[in-house]
């Protein structure tokens, strides 16, 4: 981002987008083991990684201030086409009802080749639609990042046994696009205000930095 006389009510009206892979059931949270030296290797003290990649499927969403955007399941891999597609019929209703809140919107996505494929931009530029620039070297300034950990982190809990799913994977992916909206429902509105009020420290952290790497 540009540097500007910005509080925390700007960051508040950002439109914050992405797009996330969530895979059956997997937990997002590390674990930590607790153990004497010499139970290295016994099976308590250990939690085997899976040997393949499992099933997932890819998201997208958006959020601003305390309010999140709807939550699209992407069944095929996410191109430059598909992204135009849903930004073209999500979008507008994100930004009437941001509009209800604060008199001036921005959006945001990162330099994912996705985002800055030439239909994109050419498409963005179009239609006069701001969006911020974003740094190379922070690709976790974006606090929907954040919101990607707590979605798996719910949908560990409430939906645990998703990966037993009759029907092998077209079926997990068709019960994974079923159940991930709702947990996106759950996740409550303070959690996003929480979120977009950070992005003020965040920013000034990545100014100081000149665009460089930082704790973020």
């Amino acid at each position: 981002m540009q540097r500007k006389d910005w509080g925390i009510e700007e960051f508040m009206s950002v439109i914050w987008s992405d797009e996330c892979a969530v895979e059956r059931s997997k937990d997002p949270r590390q674990i930590w083991v607790f153990r004497e030296p010499d139970g290295k290797w016994l099976a308590d003290c250990i939690y085997p990684k899976p040997k393949d990649r499992g099933i997932s499927l890819m998201v997208w969403g958006c959020c601003y201030g305390r309010n999140k955007g709807p939550l699209v399941p992407v069944p095929e891999s996410m191109t430059g086409i598909r992204y135009l597609r849903i930004i073209k019929h999500y979008r507008p209703s994100v930004l009437r009802n941001a509009l209800m809140i604060y008199p001036y919107v921005t959006f945001q996505h990162d330099n994912a080749p996705v985002h800055t494929a030439r239909i994109i931009t050419e498409w963005f530029d179009h239609n006069n639609i701001e969006v911020e620039a974003y740094p190379p070297y922070s690709p976790d300034l974006n606090p929907i990042e954040h919101v990607w950990v707590e979605l798996k982190k719910r949908l560990q809990q409430q939906y645990p046994r998703i990966a037993d799913t009759k029907g092998g994977p077209p079926a997990v992916k068709s019960e994974l696009a079923r159940v991930l909206p709702l947990v996106w429902e759950t996740i409550p509105p303070e959690f996003f205000e929480k979120l977009a009020a950070s992005m003020l420290r965040k920013v000034e952290a990545v100014i100081q930095a000149k665009g460089w790497y930082t704790k973020y």
